[in-house]
């Protein structure tokens, strides 16, 4: 025996995420879903949606440090490290959940 897990729209527009037991049908109310986020209402994206969200961002940051790689410009062993850690991102083991401290930090 198990339960399943519904939205249930509310007067106000909202929903009500509502668990259901199996066994006897009975209901427990575990959150309240505001309507903009009844797409997400586990609070988070859907995978492939935030695995674009996080690539265009790391790309954003690649490209940010595009110049250190000028052929008239000597990188770092800090920036070339950074610049592989954003590129290892999509290889991390909380890939597409990243906590913040998961990103590397930019050198200065």
């Amino acid at each position: 025996m198990g339960s399943y897990t519904i939205l249930r729209i509310r007067d106000d527009g909202d929903y009500d995420h509502v668990s259901i037991s199996d066994a006897d049908q009975s209901e427990t109310i575990i959150g309240v879903v505001a309507a903009s986020e009844k797409d997400r209402p586990f609070g988070r994206l859907p995978d492939d949606e935030q695995s674009y969200m996080l690539r265009t961002m790391r790309n954003d940051l690649l490209q940010e440090t595009d110049w250190w790689a000028n052929s008239d410009v000597t990188m770092t062993e800090a920036q070339r490290t950074y610049r592989q850690a954003l590129r290892d991102l999509t290889s991390h083991a909380n890939w597409p959940h990243l906590n913040a401290d998961d990103w590397p930090i930019k050198p200065e």
